[in-house]
């Protein structure tokens, strides 16, 4: 015979802890994913602002270029005056007519070779510096014949 004082057995779900430690795991990985993935988003979005930002070292203001030819001939040059603003590239063409002669800017430290009739040079530089500078052949005696000209930098 039974004992009918006996309780019924239950069925207990006994803890797991190897689901536990599973879950996370897995809830581990998926945050570690998850904030590698912003970092990357991160260091793109930052290297597409530094692209797109220009930069203002290369972006120079270029000054208006200020050309001009002057013919020398017989201890004479045309024009006798040349003017420009200051901060303008002054770019000067000297023509040589006749006899051996050359064109010297005094106050900016630049000339043309020395040439023969008919022959050419350029030189260039900024107007730097405001005020009337002489210009002049170099040639023997040619400046105190009257080879000479004015540069007026306003």
């Amino acid at each position: 015979m039974e004992d009918s004082n006996t309780v019924p057995t239950e069925t207990k779900k006994k803890f797991n802890p190897v689901y536990v430690i599973g879950g996370l795991i897995v809830l581990g990985v998926a945050v570690a994913l998850i904030v590698s993935g912003n970092r990357k988003k991160d260091q793109q979005g930052t290297e597409a602002v530094k692209n797109d930002i220009p930069n203002v070292q290369t972006s120079a203001v270029v000054s208006p270029v200020k050309e001009f030819t002057v013919n020398g001939s017989s201890f004479d040059f045309d024009p006798k005056t040349v003017t420009v603003n200051k901060g303008d590239t002054v770019k000067i063409t000297f023509v040589d007519g006749d006899g051996t002669h050359d064109l010297v800017v005094e106050g900016y430290n630049v000339s043309t070779k020395r040439l023969s009739g008919g022959g050419s040079d350029t030189i260039q530089f900024i107007a730097d510096k405001t005020g009337s500078f002489e210009y002049y052949c170099s040639v023997s005696n040619h400046r105190d014949l009257g080879m000479k000209g004015v540069l007026v930098v306003q």
